[in-house]
């Protein structure tokens, strides 16, 4: 077991140092919601500068690095990727943990990146038993972008030529109880999804094309197919556009749905979900193998909002919930003191409690636990 260096680290630690792990870059953000469960902002930044401090003995090194970037307006965003001290932490209870990369990615991949994080801490969240459940629990495997690629090679009809190609998931969910694996390709909207030349495809359309062959095409003499040979496991390959609006999805899925009609392809799947919906759909087909499409879950009365809106609520209510608790104790203090008494209705707990376990358990997803009180953990 790695030596405990410097900070003592408690069980919320070494489960964020394994998130992070899995991530390689999170945000204030998330964790906040992995592992903080105060409302107190102030909170997560104490236990990250904590944490990225290092001991006061030679060699005890600090758990995490900080970093920052600088968003297309100009706002400075702090980020956090493991120190080699946490990444022997995280590797003692995420196996699959993929080797650390070489360098730090560009500023614009970061965030591209955290928007991706996004969803995987809402997946995290949303399936695991608790807070400090080991990582290597939870009923799927993310597996981050590294500096390895899938390598295969290409025929290109309008050359007539085989060339080597190489692909790169901005990440790849594993679910093993469904028999899938997912390859998330982030889309921001930055690039073409078709062209009107007949010898060329637009960003989306090539990179179907690549991921099509490389599903399919036979590797060398061999029997088996390049995505076989990189992945013997027989896990059905799923490739996932992750996008960022409503009129994005409509637009993919149209020219998705067109170039795999021409195919007639079964070898493998291909979904469109906005970024929105992400997690709550994954989750659904983490649980019980079915893929809820948006439009489903708007008819259902029972259906989740979505996560962003979700996020909000639960902010809201706790908002509230701290604002109540401090004029109750305001006044509590006020007539301790005597003189004029003001008097106060009892706290409607059980209507807070209600309130706070639909918006936790019923929206967000959260599984359940023994906890009690107004504020939303």
């Amino acid at each position: 077991m790695a030596q405990v260096r410097g900070t003592i680290l408690t069980e919320r630690d070494r489960a964020l140092l394994a998130y992070v792990g899995v991530a390689r870059y999170v945000s204030a953000e998330h964790v906040h919601r992995l592992v903080v469960e105060s409302p107190n902002r102030k909170l997560v930044y104490r236990r990250l500068a904590k944490l990225c401090a290092a001991g006061s003995r030679p060699g005890d090194g600090a758990y995490l690095r900080r970093l920052e970037f600088r968003r297309a307006e100009g706002t400075a965003v702090p980020v956090w990727a493991l120190a080699p001290a946490g990444r022997a932490i995280a590797e003692e209870s995420v196996p699959y943990l993929r080797p650390p990369a070489q360098k730090d990615v560009g500023h614009q991949f970061l965030e591209h990146t955290l928007l991706l994080n996004d969803v995987l801490v809402e997946l995290a969240v949303a399936l695991r038993r608790s807070p400090v459940a080991p990582v290597s629990e939870l009923p799927f495997r993310w597996l981050c972008e590294d500096d390895g690629v899938l390598e295969f090679e290409m025929f290109h009809r309008h050359t007539g030529a085989t060339a080597p190609a190489v692909l790169k998931p901005d990440a790849i969910l594993e679910v093993t109880g469904h028999q899938r694996r997912l390859f998330l390709e982030a889309e921001t909207g930055a690039h073409s999804i078709a062209t009107a030349n007949p010898g060329s495809h637009g960003a989306v359309l090539n990179k179907l094309q690549r991921y099509a062959y490389f599903f399919t095409a036979m590797a060398g003499a061999g029997a088996a197919t390049y995505y076989a040979r990189a992945f013997p496991d027989g896990l059905f390959p799923v490739l996932v556009f992750l996008v960022h609006s409503s009129e994005r999805k409509r637009r993919v899925e149209k020219a998705t749905k067109d170039w795999l009609g021409a195919q007639g392809t079964s070898s493998f799947r291909v979904r469109v979900l906005s970024f929105d919906e992400a997690a709550g759909v994954l989750a659904g087909f983490i649980r019980d193998g079915r893929a809820v499409a948006a439009a489903e879950q708007r008819r259902n009365p029972s259906a989740r909002l979505d996560g962003a809106k979700a996020r909000q609520l639960r902010e809201g209510y706790n908002a509230l919930a701290e604002a109540l608790n401090t004029t109750r104790r305001a006044i509590a203090e006020h007539n301790a003191r005597g003189g004029c008494q003001v008097s106060l209705p009892p706290a409607p707990v059980e209507a807070l409690r209600a309130l706070k376990d639909l918006i936790r358990h019923d929206l967000l997803g959260e599984p359940h636990s023994a906890q009690k009180g107004a504020s939303i953990r």
